[in-house]
């Protein structure tokens, strides 16, 4: 997705080319990124015609690139199902053309499906001509409806975004869902277009019948109903039937689950009445600042499910796991002396487990905004709620802030194939972003539908879910997987009505180039941080020996020349749940995971790091690894002891940045704050941090020879010499000091 985007979310893993035989969901998003890229580059490069320079020449071989990259993923089509899911997958891009680009990257592609089923006939399998006969058809059909040019396609994009069913001026109010009070429990939920809506409770959550309760609605098309007792441990569902036009998906016989449940049976069974009530004891606990934040990026399961964290089995892989290893160099021990104060989570709303019949271990396939994910819980009953809690109240009380990692971008319903759960149920139209065609979805997440956030309903759960885990869970934080799909009116509205204090940062891109609904340069000089991926590619080519040098010193000073305001809106990171590890990606070498360690807790910036991170974890090359709930994500803590030089190098130098203020300014730097030196290898790049002392961060990312840096007059001290972190020094150093190839110190004065 560009750059990191086409991410992690099962659907968004788009396998590499080059591996062995793919699913049919690894198939289908292989084809839609390639069909993307492909476009996106065929813009730019149209941007580019009558230049002469080095960039027109870039741009024109990235879209050879991308070209080429189609046409692996089409050569590898072997038989019937793998023709048809291509042939299927283009015909779905077809409806969502809104460019020239897009317009020449669908004919592209279809003229190479084409070839290639062709010479399938020809040589190895003539059974296939049915298939070609199919995808001649395909180009029948579009043949003389993708007439349009730019100007044309650019209203419908538009008329698309600005078209609103709803004509209320304000969304409903109140939380929604199941309430007990006084006795009784009240159930509400949203269905305008609805022609009756039934409440069904049952005692058990395999029941096949239950009591049904008809339900009124009112004028905001919120259907209610009461019934006398506190029903506790009741599960609960809605039948709903009206229209079955205008994208409206009524079945009357289908049982719906809660959108509002504040918990639920797995992600497909019924919803259920839960006590939510909670003794809290973290009131003395106060959220870092931005700018002391420091997040550790980790999903709940794979931090115990291994042996050798020392975890019970009936605790292990589980929310109450994280609480294990209080006094030990494992688990809470070990982020404890590690020095983090943010610990960041992979999805924990409830989420399908199997989507599309292949396992979402990571959770990005939310089904209920409001509940925490049962897998994680020691029962399926709403046990999640209180273990939860239990487990944001004692990560307060040992000092630890909790961010959630929030998938509002879209939902586990998937596309036209994907069966209703519950927004589709109640309201398609109002929750999801259609095509003209209202049968389809449009695809900007790579999952196969778009969240409505620009809808008045779909504002209001975004809006409510958000305060709603602030409130309820004490939650500090918030990530937002894929944030421009969300709309900017609702994004403006997510920074200015949750408290000041609660952290928020997004990924800056969607997986579809031309579905952003805003951009990294939106939302400056807000406390809107944003994932940095040109943090990523820069420190990382840095560390190969291939970069600019100018592009280095603005990434490790903020990003503030490109499109930050100040250094806490750019989330820093070298490692994360996608792609490689660091140990897979510089292929277990110590001195480029110790320098990009080096560079990364000295620059400006919220730093992120990721689980293992910190004593070189391999994933054992596997850089998509959302399947795998396996030892390929299961944090082995022997590990830990094999590279215990690693992980006392990030403990050292996330000790100096929680210590000094050198490290993390939460204005714009200019010579107040710091100087450059700039050796004549163009390699080497240092950075003399002003402060009440001043530290100087040498950085050699030539891969072969030493860098001589000019250092200021004085005697300093050698706090870190690229291996080794001792705060009041490891010995002296003036005059010019030669760092040693791939390598990165730090002095003090």
């Amino acid at each position: 997705m560009l750059n990191k985007s086409l991410k992690r979310l099962l659907c968004l893993v788009f396998a590499l080319l080059l591996t062995g035989s793919l699913s049919g969901a690894d198939l289908e998003s292989n084809i839609v990124n390639q069909l993307n890229r492909v476009a996106r580059d065929m813009h730019y490069s149209s941007q580019m015609i009558g230049q002469a320079d080095e960039s027109a020449a870039a741009a024109f071989a990235k879209e050879s690139a991308s070209i080429e990259n189609l046409k692996k993923a089409f050569y590898r089509l072997e038989n019937r199902q793998e023709i048809d899911i291509a042939a299927d997958q283009l015909r779905l891009f077809a409806y969502r053309i809104s460019s020239e680009a897009e317009k020449k990257a669908f004919e592209e592609g279809l003229r190479i499906l084409e070839g290639r089923v062709k010479y399938l006939v020809q040589t190895e399998n003539p059974t296939l001509v049915s298939s070609l006969n199919n995808v001649k058809a395909l180009r029948n059909e579009f043949e003389n409806s993708i007439t349009e040019k730019e100007p044309v396609f650019a209203r419908r994009v538009q008329n698309l975004a600005s078209r609103s069913r709803v004509t209320r001026n304000s969304a409903p109010k109140g939380l929604l869902g199941a309430h007990v009070k006084n006795g009784s429990t009240s159930f509400s939920v949203y269905s305008p277009a609805a022609e009756q809506v039934n409440l069904v409770l049952f005692k058990e959550a395999k029941d096949k019948t239950g009591r049904s309760f008809k339900m009124n609605k009112n004028s905001d098309g919120i259907w209610t109903a009461t019934v006398k007792g506190e029903l506790y441990g009741t599960f609960y569902g809605f039948t709903a039937s009206g229209p079955n036009s205008d994208g409206h998906l009524f079945d009357s016989e289908r049982l719906l689950s809660d959108p509002y449940a504040f918990a639920n049976y797995e992600h497909n069974g019924k919803s259920v009445v839960v006590n939510r009530s909670f003794k809290w004891t973290d009131k003395n606990f106060r959220r870092p600042a931005a700018n002391d934040a420091i997040i550790y990026e980790m999903h709940i399961k794979d931090y115990t499910a291994h042996k050798s964290a020392g975890v019970p089995a009936s605790d292990r892989g589980k929310y109450l796991g994280l609480l294990h290893g209080k006094g030990t160099d494992k688990v809470l021990g070990h982020l404890k002396d590690l020095g983090v104060n943010c610990l960041e989570f992979l999805p924990v709303h409830e989420f399908d487990n199997n989507f599309a019949g292949e396992t979402n271990h990571w959770g990005y396939m939310t089904s209920h905004f409001f509940a925490p994910e049962s897998f994680y819980a020691s029962g399926k009953e709403g046990q999640a709620v209180n273990e939860f809690k239990t487990l944001v109240n004692e990560l307060h009380q040992e000092g630890f802030a909790v961010i959630m990692d929030v998938v509002f971008n879209h939902t586990a319903e998937g596309d036209h194939r994907g069966l209703p759960l519950n927004f589709k149920g109640f309201d398609n139209p109002g929750y999801y972003r259609l095509m003209d065609n209202k049968k389809y979805y449009w695809n900007g997440t790579g999952c196969g539908n778009e969240f409505r956030s620009d809808s008045l309903m779909g504002q209001k759960v975004i809006l409510d879910s958000l305060k709603y885990w602030v409130n309820e869970y004490h939650v500090d934080g918030f990530r937002f997987d894929l944030g421009t799909i969300i709309d900017k009116n609702t994004m403006q509205r997510i920074i200015d009505e949750l408290p000041k204090d609660i952290i928020l940062v997004s990924e800056p891109w969607a997986a579809d180039w031309k579905r952003n609904q805003w951009g990294k340069s939106d939302f400056r000089n807000t406390r809107l941080g944003k994932w940095n991926d040109d943090y990523r590619e820069k420190i990382r080519g840095f560390v190969s020996g291939n970069a600019n040098r100018n592009d280095v010193m603005t990434v490790l000073a903020g990003t503030c020349f490109w499109w930050t305001a100040k250094p806490t809106e750019s989330l820093n990171y070298v490692e994360s749940h996608d792609g490689y590890t660091l140990f897979d990606l510089f292929h277990g070498d110590k001195k480029k995971t110790r320098l990009a360690a080096i560079a990364l807790l000295t620059s400006q910036g919220i730093p992120m790091i990721h689980e293992g991170q910190e004593f070189n974890r391999s994933k054992n090359g596997n850089h998509n690894s959302y399947n795998q709930d396996n030892e390929t994500n299961w944090i082995n803590w022997n590990v830990k002891k094999q590279n215990r030089d690693i992980y006392e190098l990030y403990r050292g130098l996330i000790g100096l940045r929680n210590k000094f203020d050198n490290f993390k300014h939460s204005v714009a730097l200019n010579s107040q704050h710091l100087d450059w030196i700039l050796p004549a290898n163009q390699n080497g790049v240092g950075m003399i941090l002003k402060g009440k002392e001043t530290f100087i961060v040498l950085l050699n990312g030539d891969q072969r020879n030493w860098v001589n840096f000019k250092i200021p007059h004085g005697t300093w001290q050698v706090v870190c010499d690229g291996e080794k972190v001792k705060e009041t020094g490891l010995y002296t150093a003036q005059g010019d000091y030669n760092v040693p190839p791939v390598t990165g110190v730090i002095l003090r004065k």
